[in-house]
């Protein structure tokens, strides 16, 4: 399993051809719960040690789950942008079974998530440097994955990602925007 990871994080490419050919979702889901939950209880425990075990490991088990949905419907949406575009010979499977080891980038960041914490409130330029720079490396392994998955090459893999992260971008700024606009209207009209 530290081969794959290994391979996964750093070559890349020959990492996620080797996944796709064999059954892996309970190990992904391992990965991605290992490494989401770890960054994400390093990141909560250091800032909220004054809170309750309990409050803690609850802010921990709902990112995780809110975390596990959102994967799950992100793959869905790249799927079936995928299928639009013309791509129909990819498994959604097998593009499932990937995305958990995108996160293991958040694993091997955790040890500095960490110093971040220990830093107090000078961390927090750092963790944000940290979780942007996840956020990349995840979303590299996320087009070496359709890359892979639809056997696409690495520049429609990569404009398939944009396009769905400004579809994510706009279902989640959205409704924002109108309610405000919509708030403006109302008290100007009072």
């Amino acid at each position: 399993m530290r081969k794959e990871s290994f391979s996964v994080l750093f070559e890349t490419k020959e990492g996620m051809a080797e996944l796709v050919n064999q059954p892996c979702m309970w190990r992904s889901a391992i990965y991605f719960v290992a490494s989401m939950g770890l960054f994400t209880g390093v990141c909560t425990n250091t800032w909220l040690m004054s809170q309750p075990l309990e409050v803690r490991a609850g802010v921990v088990l709902s990112t995780i789950l809110f975390l596990v949905i959102g994967l799950f419907l992100y793959a869905m949406l790249l799927h079936g942008i995928m299928e639009t575009f013309g791509a129909l010979a990819g498994d959604a499977k097998a593009l499932i079974c990937i995305l958990g080891y995108t996160a293991l980038p958040f694993l091997v960041l955790t040890p500095v998530a960490l110093l971040a914490g220990r830093m107090g409130l000078g961390g927090l330029p750092l963790l944000a440097i940290i979780a942007i720079w996840g956020f990349i490396w995840m979303n590299y392994l996320l087009v070496r994955a359709l890359e892979v998955v639809y056997i696409i090459s690495v520049w429609q893999a990569l404009g398939v990602i944009l396009f769905s992260l400004i579809l994510l971008y706009v279902f989640f700024t959205w409704p924002f925007r109108v309610g405000i606009n919509l708030l403006k209207v109302i008290m100007q009209s009072l």
